[in-house]
């Protein structure tokens, strides 16, 4: 039960890489690439040699018998039918080419498979992807076995290995940045940042209403006083216990003032 309960051990490898520093590999590789090259050149050679008789055919049809002519046209058919069936024997699904791949890379492959294995097993891997055929969206550099699997196979690992090792080290300090960002000090000094943050917006905030408030009250007082002002600057009031003047303004505002006539006396009553 306990071994069932224990969380898988994965690891991973890069195929592709492996074969690209295997010579047997790249031995194997120009092997199949020299004969589809010869088989190549023999299909290139076969359709030189049907285009030169249909050339041979449009030019001369006029002037060969019947005879002639037919026969011209059953070769030219039988080296068309020969060409297709050099092309289908070689590189369709289950042909020559296939199995030429099969013969000469199993041998390899086989190798490079039980290396692969081999390290697993030593390593104490439960599994072992292949970033080659099943990519992966991420995968931790210290689960790569590349280099371990070349190691086994003789391979020259030596900047790959470095590569490796720089990865490593860029996780390591990444988890290390994380884990210090975690600890309880870190939460606990950025708490304190926080709270001293916040408490340094609210006393602006406080001190910027202050500041709007003596504006607010200054305009006031300034307002106030300007009213005040005005009130006392008023046009005097006029003095009743005065004698009003025998003269008076022209309707029309303009020339001397008009005297008000007097009254003449009443010579009815005695002197």
């Amino acid at each position: 039960m306990l071994v069932l309960a224990q969380t898988p051990k994965v690891g991973f490898v890069n195929s592709a890489t492996i074969r690209e520093r295997s010579n047997d590999y790249q031995n194997a590789k120009q092997r199949i690439e020299s004969i589809v090259n010869d088989w190549k050149r023999q299909i290139d050679e076969q359709q030189n040699a049907i285009q030169a008789l249909e050339t041979d055919i449009q030019k001369k049809r006029l002037i060969w018998s019947e005879a002639e002519l037919r026969e011209r046209e059953l070769t030219l058919q039988r080296k068309r039918i020969e060409k297709d069936d050099f092309v289908r024997e070689r590189f369709n699904t289950g042909g020559k080419f296939d199995t030429l791949v099969v013969s000469t890379m199993k041998p390899i492959e086989a190798k490079i498979a039980a290396a692969i294995q081999e390290v697993g097993i030593t390593e104490g891997y439960d599994y072992v992807w292949d970033k080659t055929t099943q990519p992966l969206l991420y995968a931790n550099p210290r689960f790569d076995l590349t280099v371990k699997v070349m190691e086994k196979l003789g391979l020259f690992t030596d900047d790959i290995k470095a590569k490796l090792q720089e990865s490593i080290d860029k996780i390591d300090r990444e988890i290390k940045k994380v884990r210090e960002e975690m600890s309880p000090t870190a939460v606990r000094r950025r708490i304190s940042k926080a709270l001293d943050d916040a408490k340094k917006a609210a006393e602006e905030t406080v001190n910027d209403a202050k500041k709007e408030f003596e504006n607010v009250k200054k305009d006031f007082e300034t307002t106030a006083k300007d009213i005040k002002d005005i009130k006392l600057d008023g046009p005097p009031k006029q003095d009743s216990t005065k004698p009003r003047s025998n003269t008076t303004i022209p309707r029309d505002g303009g020339g001397a003032p008009i005297p008000t006539p007097t009254p003449p006396a009443d010579t009815t009553k005695p002197r």
